[in-house]
């Protein structure tokens, strides 16, 4: 494929681009293979004890892989998950690339996990929330192996993350003395304890403010009429939508969006309410991230392991333990221009474009998982030469 170095792609006048773009329509180069946005791999789940532990539909940690089963703000779609249990309940995914924190994302965010999360009653100042913490590790050593340091993302509530560092210890027999008793106390408990677990063992993890999010239902900390959200950063918290629900009311406006393109653009997690044209989830700024110990900005360019733990030790006497569940977990894709969907805007995005100049048949033909809208970078609607002025200025480094 033609590659042109970007001073010169910077000094391109609007015919020379034109020109060049259609040389690589005469090269027709293939298609370049598209990796995943979503996590691909399974490195460690440990779930703590819970009422699903041991359900087959709750406790395959593959269910966090691929793309989420989004239900809606009100009736969440529970085909998808996996449990993590109580308190120190955990899964640590990988993906096929590093994903990188990229100031050009929309809303500068870089990746979103997905939950079960719901709207108590429609309102979107009243979560039905289990949270997990979120912590993020780069490859540094190259082994494939997250055995580099691990930095979490701190979010609204965790101002010092290592004071809020804790460890649980289960049991699994209620009946012998020598232990005291293990929450939660009484039947069904043997069979919350998940499969494998046996003796005494303990589960650890950073605990979220319990006068805040001991509950099921949590509330807007600002107010139940606020539009600034006062939670953020953690996951399972903002509902999955349905697949092709541009504005949150649980009517898909356009059935024709894949997975790949809708759910890989965050929604505001500072703001109430889901952005319009996001699946939801819960986004997050790889730049969040800080040491677990001294509280200071860790400075990553990216993460290739990802490890979320359930973050509430509460049991309610009605609808048991508050259990994070997790769908899936995606790279942000860089917004307009991404035209073969792999993460990343660069020149292996030149063909689909000029593919996408050409009529969107063509282009769905070779990107199936993607959508034409990309293109349009100009964003007026459609796609047309008007759009190679700003596609080229994203290929060198510019924004929209």
């Amino acid at each position: 494929m033609l590659t042109v170095p970007l001073t010169a792609v910077a000094r391109w006048t609007r015919g020379a681009r034109r020109a060049t773009l259609f040389l690589v329509a005469a090269v027709g180069a293939a298609p370049a293979p598209a990796g995943s946005l979503f996590a691909t791999g399974v490195v460690h789940y440990a779930p703590a004890p819970g009422q699903f532990v041991n359900v087959p539909e709750f406790n395959d940690p593959h269910r966090a892989l691929g793309p989420p089963t989004g239900g809606g703000t009100y009736n969440p779609d529970n085909t998808g998950l996996v449990t993590l249990g109580g308190f120190g309940g955990t899964i640590t995914l990988r993906f096929d690339h590093t994903v990188r924190d990229d100031a050009t994302n929309p809303l500068g965010l870089d990746a979103i996990v997905f939950g079960n999360a719901s709207w108590v009653g429609g309102h979107p100042n009243r979560h039905w929330a289990e949270c997990g913490v979120i912590e993020i590790s780069r490859d540094v050593n190259g082994n494939g192996v997250p055995d580099d340091p691990w930095y979490v993302i701190a979010g609204s509530h965790l101002p010092n993350p290592a004071a809020a560092r804790q460890e649980q210890t289960w049991d699994d027999d209620l009946g012998d003395p020598t232990y005291p008793p293990t929450p939660p106390p009484g039947n069904p408990y043997p069979d919350w304890i998940p499969p494998g677990a046996t003796g005494v063992w303990t589960t650890a993890g950073f605990r979220l403010p319990p006068a805040l999010f001991d509950t099921h239902i949590l509330q807007n900390p600002l107010g139940l009429t606020a539009t600034t959200e006062g939670v953020w950063g953690y996951a399972d918290f903002t509902p999955t939508l349905l697949l092709g629900d541009l504005d949150a009311d649980n009517v898909v406006d356009d059935p024709t969006r894949s997975p790949r393109d809708f759910y890989t653009v965050p929604d505001d997690p500072h703001t109430v309410g889901v952005t319009p044209g996001s699946g939801g989830g819960d986004a997050f700024d790889i730049a969040w991230a800080v040491d677990p110990v001294t509280g200071q900005p860790a400075g990553l360019d990216g993460f290739d392991f990802i490890r979320i733990t359930c973050a509430v030790n509460y049991v309610s006497p009605i609808f048991g333990e508050v259990s994070t569940e997790i769908d899936a977990v995606a790279d942000v894709r860089p917004g307009p221009g991404d035209l073969n969907c792999d993460g990343r805007l660069d020149f292996d995005d030149i063909d689909p474009f000029v593919l996408a100049l050409g009529g969107a048949a063509g282009y769905a033909a070779a990107y199936p998982d993607c959508s034409v809208r990309n293109a349009d970078l100009n964003q007026d609607g459609q796609v047309d030469f008007d759009d190679v002025d700003p596609f080229v200025a994203r290929l060198s480094g510019g924004a929209l």
